[in-house]
């Protein structure tokens, strides 16, 4: 009897302190497949990536299958739900989430943290080229294993040369349209745009049509041929003689170059960066 209840009473304590951690381990899941399209063994691999990455350099990452946003954007909704559940390295809660809205077929990255200035705009757009395809097809355990590739890829390049942050209203309804930084030639583009520039241009190109027609004096009357006597040149012989051949090789990256990191505000107040595309 005394022995059966020692059983039950260490039973007790051990789910009380155990189970816990296991469910706060389950909570903190990085894998969120919504629609089962992973399977159990695909979830878990992917979880253990994402740890090696999360240990290695310090980013969380987190992977979202589903098809409802609830009303939301896939950037706001891929934003709020890395912020609301928790998801985070340090401070600054570095990270990034993708998420895969099958009601809209698009596919967001979110980014936070330290991430923000790692994954810039263009390495995020490479990031959604990288995967589309594999979505295109139904590949969602290929498509989620180079998103986690590809963050060892960039994370191992480090931040870019010049790296810098541009905040900026979202631009379009369309959750999948990218952040645009207004440039001096945007400007020019569109003051291009107005009825009145083109008629300003057109007088003045008529102006100083008329000017130069009023200041000609006359017709060009010398040549190439005027001091030369007729039949005095004559080409007997031509050849051309191969001397030697130069080839200049250039390396290209798949980076190129851009260094901005579009920023943004989500609901919480936290800063992301991030983009998106169809599939």
């Amino acid at each position: 009897m005394f022995k059966r209840l020692n059983v039950l009473l260490i039973a007790f304590i051990f789910f009380m302190i155990i189970g816990p951690a296991y469910a706060v381990s389950g909570e903190l899941s990085n894998v969120k497949d919504y629609l089962d399209y992973l399977t159990d063994d695909e979830e878990s691999e992917l979880q253990e990536a994402i740890d090696s990455v999360r240990t290695g350099y310090n980013l969380d990452v987190v992977i979202v299958i589903t098809d409802d946003t609830e009303g939301k954007s896939s950037k706001d909704f891929a934003d709020d739900y890395y912020d609301y559940n928790g998801h985070g390295v340090g401070s600054d809660s570095s990270g990034l989430l993708m998420l895969i809205n099958m009601a809209e077929r698009e596919v967001w990255i979110s980014t936070t943290g330290k991430a923000i200035d790692i994954f810039t705009d263009s390495r995020i757009a490479e990031m959604i080229d990288d995967v589309v395809g594999h979505l295109s097809e139904g590949e969602y355990f290929e498509a989620s294993n180079t998103f986690i590739d590809d963050i060892r890829y960039y994370v191992e390049m480090g931040v870019p040369q010049g790296q810098h942050r541009v905040e900026q209203e979202y631009q379009g309804q369309s959750s999948t349209a990218y952040y645009h930084k207004v440039t001096y030639f945007d400007k020019v583009l569109g003051l291009m745009q107005s009825f009145y520039v083109f008629l300003f241009a057109l007088i003045i190109s008529g102006i100083a049509t008329i000017l130069a027609s009023l200041s000609s004096k006359g017709t060009v009357t010398i040549n190439n041929h005027t001091y030369e006597a007729k039949g005095s040149f004559v080409l007997s012989s031509s050849r051309d003689d191969f001397i030697r051949e130069t080839t200049t090789k250039t390396e290209i990256h798949k980076d190129s170059g851009d260094s901005t990191s579009s920023i943004h505000t989500g609901s919480s107040g936290t800063t992301h960066g991030g983009g998106g595309g169809k599939f």
